[in-house]
């Protein structure tokens, strides 16, 4: 079997696990539990930062010593020289350790001496960011020897360029579908737990079934409406583009420049509309729907879309008994505003001033200790704030604070 070959066969495998944990979360151990039982000698481990969505999540491992893992959440985790070399490497971008940030180069650091020269010898990791915008953060690690690190690099990022858009789309379902709660109620389906419209539609955007934010969507009429056929309509060009990209990524279609397949688009271009969808005023677009360039997102629309496999549409619990092969789940979330410095950011999420004062000093750079001293504070005094900082922010971890204090630092 040739390195193409192989490299494919084990996408494919980690990618049916990664569409099964798409429609429950629970399910991303067995896919950490793939790429282990795939990728002998690695270590996976996947972290998901939510700040924004008010939600820390427990790392997603595979082959880790418990003790370890629980260190690295409780202090490691957010002293982790790497952290600056995730945050600067673009989406979707494979790296690797010994390129970036070698491991020789941390042996007079506390994370190396205390945490990472205790893994037997697994120091050397290879990984991917998978979502990086809005408070969020998603990467893939997967963690290995030096003599691996020289050797199986190239075969690692191949896989992990594969699998990082699918599982970025399954991650993306995930937060848009479930909080973080317990399995399927008896006769629950997925579609009754979306707080956002969704929508299930064929691969040319005929829909078959909808949540009930989703229906409230179409039958408001200022967004979509469901035209002929069954087809989505969309009001918004931009919008549009964007749906029909993704429908299409998801059933494994690469649209080229240019190509619009999908969602008709009813615009202002547009001189008469279509019968079925009469309006008081021809077409005449609110300031809030400004056409966008084309595959440009409305900024106020955020899309995702993963196809189903046949053996998950039963919790779905679509009406209809006959449906074509190929179905997709798409998901539409509106972007809140952003904006306002970090001690503004920070109080919009109810902290008060010495509270932000304290947690901006938290992005890694020192201990609880030293951020006590530079406000001038009590260690018990900066503790109690910590716990209130977390309880406001909803992350549970340092290292989860550390990763959000960065990235409010960059964005300010």
């Amino acid at each position: 079997m040739g390195e193409a070959e192989r490299v494919d066969r084990v996408s494919a495998a980690i990618g049916l696990a990664v569409d099964h944990a798409a429609c429950d979360p629970a399910a991303w151990d067995a896919v950490m539990a793939e790429i282990g039982r795939l990728l002998p000698g690695v270590l996976p481990v996947l972290q998901v930062v939510d700040a924004a969505a008010g939600t820390g999540l427990p790392l997603v491992h595979w082959g880790w010593d418990p003790a370890h893992v629980q260190a690295y959440e409780a202090h490691y985790g957010a002293v982790n020289p790497w952290i600056s070399v995730v945050l600067s490497t673009p989406e979707m971008v494979p790296m690797h350790s010994e390129e970036r940030m070698p491991v020789s180069a941390l042996h007079h650091t506390e994370f190396y001496n205390d945490w990472l020269s205790r893994l037997g010898g697994q120091t050397a990791s290879s990984g991917i960011k998978l979502i990086d915008a809005h408070g969020r953060l998603a990467v893939l690690n997967l963690q290995h020897d030096l003599a691996r690190a020289s050797r199986d690099h190239g075969r690692l990022a191949a896989i992990m360029q594969r699998i990082g858009p699918r599982m970025r789309r399954a991650i993306e379902t995930n937060r848009a579908c479930f909080p973080p709660r317990a399995a399927f109620a008896a006769g629950e389906t997925l579609l009754e737990r979306v707080a956002d419209p969704a929508l299930v539609v064929t691969r040319d955007l005929r829909l078959v079934e909808a949540s009930r934010a989703g229906q409230a969507l179409i039958a408001g009429g200022e967004v979509l409406r469901v035209g002929a056929f069954d087809r989505i309509q969309v009001r918004d060009p931009g919008l549009a583009e964007a749906i029909a990209r993704e429908v299409a990524l998801a059933c494994g279609d690469v649209p080229g420049p240019g190509i619009a397949p999908g969602p008709v688009r009813i615009g202002p271009e547009t001189r008469q509309a279509p019968e079925a969808w009469q309006v008081q005023e021809a077409w005449q677009v609110p300031e809030a729907w400004q056409v966008q360039e084309a595959w440009q997102v409305p900024k106020t629309w955020q899309v995702t879309a993963i196809g189903l496999r046949q053996d998950l549409r039963g919790i779905l619990g679509m009406a209809r008994l006959l449906v074509p092969d190929q179905l997709v789940l798409l998901v539409l979330r509106r972007r809140t505003a952003r904006g306002g410095g970090g001690q503004e950011r920070l109080a919009q999420h109810g902290l008060s001033p010495a509270e932000a004062r304290l947690a901006l000093l938290m992005d890694g750079s020192r201990s609880l200790v030293q951020a006590a001293g530079s406000l001038g504070i009590r260690y018990e005094t900066a503790r109690s704030q910590l716990r209130q900082v977390f309880a406001k922010l909803g992350v549970s971890r340092q290292s989860e604070l550390a990763v959000f204090i960065l990235r409010l630092k960059q964005r300010a």
